[in-house]
């Protein structure tokens, strides 16, 4: 049969894409993963798919290692579907395949390079090896007899170290013998056993696949016990010169020999587990073993009994040393149970009260103030034991304070003395306080003292405040005081004032000048000055009229209590005319001339015109000028006063003068009232040669005078009182023409 060509080639065609339709192989790692201790051989189990014979390569730890190849031929030798390899390996690591070969994936034998770049690359699954490393577990040093290091007691922390506790499996276990562990899993457990004796732990120390274990031997010595067996209390006097030793046993368990100590005295050594003992004694005391050890020595965890030691000596005790303040003390000794007591002393002048010896708190006195000594003697009722106790007690004077004055006033900023006593013995103490402040005076004297005390002024008070300086307690030197609650000093302070004399006053022309001082507290009054006058010096406002032209330091004076305080001003009085006065105005009766009375001037010049009216100035520049030609009417007169220097204006004053013609009143009225009890002529004091005569309306002359003083009040020339009514009286005096008769009229 001939075969077309064109059928061949459908034929290789179709044959070659069979070959190149296969499955790619896979291979699988099926086994676990492994641990080893330090270094193993792990075997690698695999699974291949595909067609045989097969190859492999795979990568642990960075290096490559084909599987399955011949080493010749370069061949794939691998020719059953399951198949294992080993691997050697000291750090742990993964086994990864990266590449499987099978009959249709093959390798080029003659160029292995190209090994990762062919094949398949159906590879699942891996392999961990994990290399553990060794522990190196030390159980610690052995506590044996042999190196006088074993354990007392029963109990012991174990000492060992290990590798690594955190991620290391710990445990300790017996090589024989019981007991108990805290903590099994520690390093450092505490083990507890019941019985002395030797054991041996092993300590093992696990890290993976790797286990390690170290031994350690301990021996446990146990704790002895000890006991006093007592023979009942020792009774015995220490007065009595004989030395004495209490008897006892005491009881040993554990490894002898023993060392001992009672109460804390020097160590004693028992060979023996029942020893006597005499045991020298010189106090009542209660005796004990304080310390036992054995012969490894190892502490008694047990220690009991006591032996009673009793002296029967008087535990005597007279009291403390004491001050008794006065001449009376309480005694305070202490009575022994099971003894009689009895006081006596050798210090003349002290005494006990009947019967009073036996008492153990006695009253004693003393004479004199004194130091005394006194014994307290007992004796016990049981073998008469004999002791005594002496107590020193010294009498000392109470003291004593006394003022000798009860209070004082002062001035603010300034100080009182304050005279007092004090006695006792010295050297004292006195406290006393000023309601706020605590003031001590101390190492004084017996005698008169003086204490300055300074006390502040309350702001919270007016004119006078108060500080009472309370005097609570005086102290002697043995510390015997007195206390008082009713010793006061009180101090009244006033308040300092703060005087304000004004402004200061320069070129002044005006002698009278208006002072304008402040006042602050108490009484003010301006100090007198002998160049002027003050209108009224206890005015702070008042008007001082300056004698002369000068510089004035006018001082105003405060006074509150017992403080004063000045404050000046000061006026410059320029040159000006004074004083300035034109007299006073006034009224004349029946005269044509008159003397004017101006005040004469001490400084300046002055000179008199007429203002009003008719007459003459005799002397203008006179300030006494006589003014004559003068007649009824009114009359004004200026008194003009020139400085001699300076620049101080001119001053004037008026001053009216009234002549009229002789007045008489038409009666009066003597009745004692004050009122019109005399008969006046106004203007007869003007006259010369005056005569009044007065007649009843009988026509009988009842009085009669020369020189009239306007001073009559109806009393007649007899001396007896006019009845009332109506009279006559006839006037007379040079200057007159003629007599004044007229009629007056009396009435009461």
């Amino acid at each position: 049969m001939k075969i077309l060509p064109h059928v061949v080639l459908f034929l290789f065609l179709f044959s070659s894409n069979l070959v190149f339709a296969q499955d790619p192989p896979t291979v699988t790692i099926v086994s676990e993963n492994a641990e080893y201790c330090e270094s193993g051989t792990a075997n690698v189990e695999v699974e291949f798919t595909g067609t045989p014979p097969f190859a492999l390569y795979y990568e642990i730890g960075g290096d490559y290692q084909p599987v399955g190849f011949n080493e010749s031929t370069g061949l794939q030798t691998i020719s059953t579907y399951d198949y294992s390899f080993s691997v050697t390996q000291s750090t742990t690591d993964d086994v990864n395949i990266l590449r499987v070969y099978d009959n249709n994936y093959q390798i080029d034998p003659q160029n292995h390079s190209t090994k990762l770049n062919s094949g398949s690359d159906q590879v699942f699954g891996s392999m961990n090896i994990e290399i553990f490393q060794m522990p190196s577990p030390n159980a610690g040093p052995d506590k044996i007899i042999e190196n006088n290091n074993g354990i007392c007691g029963y109990e012991y922390q174990l000492q060992g170290i290990v590798s690594d506790e955190v991620n290391h499996d710990i445990s300790w276990n017996l090589l024989s013998g019981e007991g108990t562990y805290d903590d099994i899993t520690s390093p450092t457990p505490i083990f507890t056993k019941t019985l002395e004796g030797r054991l041996t732990f092993i300590l093992t120390e696990q890290n993976g696949a790797c286990i390690a274990t170290d031994d350690v031997v301990v021996d446990f010595l146990g704790s002895p016990t000890a006991a006093i067996v007592s023979g009942g209390e020792y009774k015995f006097c220490s007065t009595d010169g004989i030395e004495d030793n209490a008897s006892f046993t005491i009881e040993f368990t554990g490894n002898a020999p023993f060392d001992y100590t009672i109460n804390s005295d020097a160590e004693k050594t028992s060979a023996v587990s029942d020893y006597a003992v005499e045991y020298p004694v010189s106090t009542t005391q209660t005796l004990a073993l304080t310390k036992v050890t054995d012969v490894y020595g190892c502490e008694a965890s047990s220690i009991s009994g006591e032996q009673v030691v009793t002296d029967l000596k008087p535990n005597t005790f007279a009291g403390d040393n004491d001050v008794a303040c006065g001449k009376d003390f309480a005694l305070e000794a202490t009575a022994s149970v099971g003894a009689t007591g009895v006081w006596s002393t050798i210090t003349p002048g002290v005494s006990f009260g009947d019967g009073q010896e036996i008492n153990p708190n006695a009253v004693v006195t003393s004479a004199d103030f004194q130091v005394a000594n006194l014994t307290w003697t007992e004796t016990s009722n049981e073998m008469s034991c004999v002791s005594s106790a002496e107590v020193t007690i010294r009498f000392a004077e109470p003291p004593a304070l006394l003022l000798n004055d009860t209070e004082d006033v002062i001035c603010e900023g300034s100080s009182t003395i304050l005279n007092y006593e004090v006695s006792g013995n010295e050297p004292l103490i006195v406290d006393y306080n000023d309601g706020v402040n605590l003031f001590t005076e101390g190492g004084l004297a017996e005698g008169n003292k003086t204490l300055e005390l300074s006390p502040e002024f309350n702001t919270g008070s007016n004119l006078q405040s108060l500080t009472e300086y309370k005097f609570s307690r005086i102290t002697g030197t043995y510390g015997c005081e007195a206390s008082y609650s009713d010793v006061v000093y009180n101090v009244y302070i006033d308040k300092m004032p703060s005087p304000n004399a004004g402004i200061d006053l320069v070129d002044l022309c005006e002698r009278e000048i208006m002072l304008d001082a402040e006042p602050s507290i108490g009484v003010g009054n301006w100090e007198p000055d002998m160049d002027g006058e003050f209108l009224d010096s206890a005015d702070p406002y008042t008007t001082f009229t300056a004698y002369e032209s000068k510089i004035y330091n006018l001082k105003w004076v405060e006074t509150n209590g017992q403080c004063s305080s000045i404050d000046e001003v000061s006026l410059e009085v320029l040159p000006s005319p004074f004083p300035v006065e034109a007299g006073r105005d006034t009224t004349i009766y029946a005269m044509d001339n008159m003397q004017l009375y101006a005040t004469p001037l001490t400084e300046g010049t002055g000179v008199w015109s007429l203002l009003e009216g008719e007459a003459n100035i005799e002397n203008p520049e006179d300030p006494k000028s006589v003014v004559s030609g003068m007649k009824p009417g009114l009359y004004r007169f200026l008194w003009s006063a020139t400085p001699t220097e300076g620049n101080c204006d001119p001053e004037t004053k008026e001053v009216e003068i009234t002549m009229r013609e002789l007045f008489q009143t038409s009666g009066f009225s003597p009745n004692g009232d004050a009122l019109n009890e005399t008969f006046k002529i106004l203007g007869a004091e003007n006259l010369t040669n005056t005569k009044l005569t007065v007649f009843d309306r009988y026509g009988k002359e009842v009085y009669s005078v020369e020189n009239y003083q306007n001073n009559w009040n109806g009393i007649d020339k007899g001396g007896s009182k006019l009845t009332q009514g109506v009279y006559y009286y006839i006037f007379d005096a040079d200057e007159l023409s003629e007599p004044v008769k007229k009629y007056l009229v009396i009435k009461y």
